[in-house]
């Protein structure tokens, strides 16, 4: 068996898989075969769920796909033979995941043959997975988010905490989109794309997040006219941080906070959390799906754009006091803006104040209208 040494971020999986088969996973014909028309995010799936496959075979990937090929072409009782090995793999697997993360492996390994050749493709039949969870999830409520909240060092941290509690966006969300064209001002309308499953997930803007940004964004620096999508926007010393660096942000601040021995307590727990705020809000359905970037055809419910982005103010209006990140927010009123800005910096106070102006004079115009 041939030693190799690999670099500390891939040197588990990874490193193993190399020093088993001599060389490294994404050099091999076949998964580049494989991975060349995959996303970014995907690939990195494929790189972490494949490699304990074929170790598990004893078998590298071009070996594989050469076998399959001589199998499928002497077409004896040996031409299923991937399909009984990745059907017992599948048992491994349910020892250790629930039924989706099963579903998931055997998903990257099915695309593995089948991105090779379709003429490779397994047939696997109607496989069923266990959906039952092995752990429970644990949906924290405002209260413990603000503690955890007041647990943050810095700017970067509260503004990546904001984004997965007020927007409910996964770690792989909040590294890879692009946050140059996030307004700056509280309650405006906003639209993103989720990496995790390409759907448009529609918000807007919370006095938190728009506080933390700027904060962040002069301590960051902006990387110039191409704006921050042409590199990532949250970086630490050692640099970019990637899906991985942003889960690990938020698994710190919640042992930080005590809550680390709560089972079922992880980073995307906090988008259960603001489904929950939602509910107790008692936001419509199509907004409420559509907030937490669910498939729901919202756009064909509340007329055009403008119609739709006041609809989507107005809901954020009503859910921030059970979101709030601040120790003042309220559940008070009859205006929309719910909430005291003592603790925020004069820039962002300011800017809530002319949006409170602004409600005034709209309530005192429709009650003149309506008295007249």
């Amino acid at each position: 068996m041939i030693t190799m040494t690999c670099p500390k971020r891939v040197e588990s999986i990874q490193c193993k898989f190399e020093q088993q088969f001599g060389k490294p996973f994404d050099e091999f014909t076949t998964v580049k075969n494989a991975t060349e028309m995959l996303s970014m995010v995907t690939k990195k799936n494929y790189g972490y769920d494949l490699p304990r496959f074929f170790m598990w075979l004893n078998e590298n990937p071009d070996q594989v796909i050469a076998n399959r090929k001589m199998q499928l072409k002497a077409g004896d009782e040996t031409s299923d033979h991937y399909e009984r090995k990745v059907r017992a793999y599948k048992k491994i697997l349910e020892e250790e995941l629930t039924g989706r993360g099963v579903a998931s492996r055997i998903g990257r390994i099915q695309g593995f043959f089948s991105n090779n050749s379709k003429h490779f493709s397994l047939d696997l039949g109607k496989m069923n997975y266990n959906k039952a969870r092995r752990v429970a999830k644990y949906s924290p409520d405002n209260l413990e988010c603000r503690e955890i909240y007041s647990f943050c060092e810095s700017p970067r941290d509260r503004l990546i905490f904001a984004l997965a509690y007020q927007y409910g966006l996964a770690p792989v969300d909040i590294a890879e989109n692009d946050w140059s064209k996030l307004p700056i001002e509280p309650f405006k309308y906003y639209e993103g794309c989720r990496s995790k499953t390409g759907q448009i997930w529609r918000c807007v803007t919370t006095p938190e997040i728009v506080q933390e940004f700027l904060a962040y964004k002069k301590i960051r620096g902006d990387p110039g006219n191409s704006g921050f999508h042409s590199e990532p926007f949250f970086k630490s010393r050692e640099g970019f941080l990637d899906a991985a660096g942003i889960s690990q942000v938020l698994t710190t601040l919640i042992k930080k906070a005590g809550y680390g021995d709560i089972v079922g307590f992880k980073p995307t727990s906090l988008r259960d959390g603001l489904e929950d705020a939602m509910v107790d809000a008692g936001l419509p359905t199509k907004v409420k799906e559509a907030m937490m970037g669910h498939a729901g055809g919202i756009e064909h419910q509340y007329g055009g754009q403008k119609k739709l982005e006041q609809r989507f103010v107005e809901a954020m209006q009503r859910l921030y006091p059970f979101i709030s990140l601040t120790k003042t927010a309220t559940m008070g009123g009859g205006l929309g803006v719910n909430v005291s800005v003592g603790d925020l910096n004069p820039e962002v106070q300011t800017l809530i104040g002319r949006l409170i102006e602004e409600k005034v004079r709209e309530a005192l115009q429709k009650n003149g209208s309506a008295n007249s």
